[in-house]
């Protein structure tokens, strides 16, 4: 008897282990593409996160998360422009930004064994971690500098000229880049 009872409860843990669905986990989202290149959340999140270490939680705007996403939709547009543009980032300039952020890093953790055990990596995967982003940053700026490079107008003469226009005489541009953007508050 105690037996089978034994054996009727095996199965019914076994019949239990088979149908059980797997708990899912997700370990990040993709929130926004431009072209080719993708915006996880753990890259806004990291991004808020960083404000906030560096004591700079006051000045965050009141959706963090939408004029951070803003900012990554405008570095990504810029990047893919840069490299159609042919703009290049040197090896040398972006080993000279790294290094340079390591010494920050050090500077302000105290030495170079506690930025390490802080971050839980060598300084080396700490400069491999952050060569991506820097990388596309200096490209994003570069491409900004070479747009703005011969503007030489103020705001002000920019919105008087177009009020002088009128609305109906506009000529229609095509679009060379679309953004679409999904906001929802709680």
């Amino acid at each position: 008897m105690k037996k089978n009872l034994l054996l009727l409860f095996a199965a019914i843990i076994s019949v239990q282990s088979i149908f059980a669905q797997p708990q899912r986990i997700v370990a990040d989202k993709i929130i926004a593409q431009v072209g080719d290149r993708i915006i996880l959340k753990s890259d806004i999140d990291n991004a808020i996160a960083d404000y906030k270490r560096q004591d700079m939680e006051s000045q965050l705007p009141p959706h963090p998360e939408c004029a951070f996403l803003q900012g990554q939709l405008i570095q990504k547009t810029l990047v893919i422009q840069a490299e159609k543009d042919s703009i290049l980032v040197e090896d040398d300039e972006l080993e000279a930004l790294l290094d340079n952020r390591i010494r920050y890093f050090i500077s302000q953790y105290g030495s170079q064994d506690m930025l390490e055990q802080i971050a839980g990596r060598s300084v080396y995967e700490i400069k491999e971690d952050l060569r991506q982003p820097f990388k596309e940053k200096t490209l994003a700026e570069k491409m900004q500098t070479k747009i703005l490079e011969n503007v030489k107008i103020t705001p002000n003469e920019v919105k008087e000229y177009f009020d002088r226009i009128p609305k109906d005489s506009l000529l229609y541009y095509e679009s060379q880049v679309e953004v679409s953007e999904l906001v929802m508050y709680p």
